[in-house]
């Protein structure tokens, strides 16, 4: 059975301390933004005065830092979730990152691993041991699979290359 979220405290400077603590709490799980934090705040019942304030304060002290998740989340996405620099972006847009420090991380994440191995490590997956495959129908829907995944087209083309066994790419006639 859930908790029931504590009451917010009529007094403001006992709102201010427990949006404070309340929002160190969710910083405690993980890297947030300060706009998923106030996000999480504000469904818990606190003012938007409160929220701001505890938000600004936490930045102020360097306990929300955006580039700092940015760059977490997309470590997280390339390497774990073994995601493509489209996919990464958009899903870091989606957390409440502004685009350029979205494009930003993912570039620092990408260059952390090689986008080309994790693609690798999903074709070999996808394809579940078969060294190749001849099927055009079961080639457009891997290189559909791997575009949603967020990678390029031009590197799932180079990577799907030698598990083609055909005369030309579908799509090529």
């Amino acid at each position: 059975m859930p908790r029931a979220a504590p009451a917010i405290p009529a007094d403001p400077d006992d709102a201010q301390k427990a949006a404070h603590a309340a929002a160190l709490r969710l910083l405690a799980g993980r890297e947030m933004s300060g706009v998923r934090v106030s996000e999480r705040l504000r469904a818990r019942g606190f003012p938007d005065d409160v929220v701001t304030e505890a938000v600004e304060r936490l930045t102020a002290a360097g306990v929300i830092d955006d580039g700092r998740a940015a760059h977490a989340a997309a470590r997280t996405l390339v390497t774990v979730r073994q995601r493509g620099r489209h996919r990464v972006i958009r899903e870091l847009e989606q957390m409440g990152f502004d685009k350029e420090l979205a494009r930003d991380a993912a570039q620092r994440a990408l260059a952390d691993s090689d986008e080309a191995a994790v693609l690798a490590k999903v074709v070999a997956s996808k394809l579940r041991g078969r060294r190749s495959t001849t099927d055009p129908a079961a080639y457009r829907r891997l290189f559909a699979s791997l575009l949603r995944r967020g990678f390029p087209a031009d590197l799932i083309r180079a990577a799907l290359r030698p598990h083609w066994r055909h005369e030309a790419e579908p799509g090529d006639q």
